[in-house]
């Protein structure tokens, strides 16, 4: 098979332990063709990587921390200008397994075929990512319902009560593909046709949602994005914002040990559900309204004021469309 394939991911800080294990297995396998790095202002040197793999690998340094939308921006247009035929997104910290690499090409070539590959994207399994298909819970409250807020909303309420009470945490297998609205960035393969018709990420969201309102280009105008539970990306490092480390989405912004990362996706999070999701304001407000009182009611429990308060403020600063970089919490 001929290698067809660039892998894209943005790295920062000193991560090149990770990215050396992405880089290794990626180039593995025949379908990968080189590995594309932006440095977000890396503080470790990446030259080891081009010096190992030459011509395979490509390293774009930026002079400063730009956050993970334009750090992919610049990746995706690189990737395009280097006439690559399928792009596959990475984080820095992800690694393809043979199944991944398998699967999903696969299933993108028989979904082109289908939809044309303008219209269609895959993605690999992230069990942290997507930890309710890992836990069974049924597709219909896999997706977020339109005019949802921070993925809350309330005709999912008696099912998330359901599902809390004793002797009905069984699992079920999850589905071998389920289709999303949106998805994160690490793992979709889509061929160049399907990056060249939606664009580039949004560089004002600066990091976090940034890539939810990207993969929702796909679907919006009625292309697919199809998850493969099978294709599974293992993960090198756990994500800051997964549901195991918390029992909900409230404990997950509330005692988390960053307030710059609360500030990002809880401002980012409030743009994209009042100006992308919402498909009914009165619902919006409803779902809003709700969310904000049980967010109250934990940050009380928890003794959590002043989180409260700067995520009150990232919220009111989302839906007033005031977004990029923030003076308060610029990155390093």
């Amino acid at each position: 098979m001929t290698a067809r394939t660039t892998v894209v991911t943005v790295t920062y800080g000193d991560r090149l332990g990770y990215l050396q294990e992405l880089v290794e297995r990626a180039l593995a396998f025949a379908e990968v063709r080189d590995v594309l790095i932006v440095s977000n202002a890396a503080t470790a040197s990446l030259q080891p990587l081009g010096e190992r793999w030459p011509g395979r690998v490509r390293i774009i340094e930026l002079t400063e921390n730009t956050g993970s939308a334009n750090g992919y921006a610049v990746a995706l247009q690189a990737a395009l200008d280097d006439g690559a035929e399928n792009i596959w997104m990475m984080d820095d910290d992800n690694a393809p397994t043979a199944a991944a690499v398998s699967i999903l090409h696969r299933e993108l070539d028989k979904l082109g075929r289908r939809r044309g590959l303008s219209q269609v994207a895959v993605l690999g399994y992230r069990q942290s990512q997507q930890a309710d298909i890992a836990q069974g819970v049924p597709a219909p409250f896999i997706r977020q319902p339109r005019s949802s807020c921070f993925g809350f909303h309330v005709a999912h309420l008696p099912y998330k009560l359901w599902r809390r009470l004793p002797g009905t945490q069984r699992r079920s297998a999850p589905p071998s593909s389920i289709s999303l609205p949106f998805a994160p960035y690490g793992g979709m393969l889509a061929h160049r046709s399907l990056y060249e018709r939606i664009g580039l990420p949004r560089r004002e969201l600066v990091l976090y949602v940034d890539d939810t309102e990207y993969t929702r280009r796909i679907t919006a105008d009625g292309g697919e994005l199809w998850l493969f539970t099978e294709a599974v990306i293992d993960e090198l490092e756990q994500s800051w914002n997964i549901k195991a480390r918390t029992r909900n989405i409230y404990e997950t912004f509330l005692l988390g040990d960053s307030d710059f990362r609360a500030y990002y996706a809880a401002r980012n999070q409030a743009w994209f559900d009042k100006t992308i999701w919402a498909s009914s304001p009165l619902m919006h407000r409803v779902n809003r309204a709700v969310f904000l009182w049980l967010l109250r009611l934990v940050a009380h429990r928890s003794d959590c004021h002043r989180r409260l308060a700067l995520i009150e403020q990232a919220i009111r600063e989302g839906e007033q469309g005031r977004l990029g970089m923030s003076d308060t919490f610029p990155l390093r």
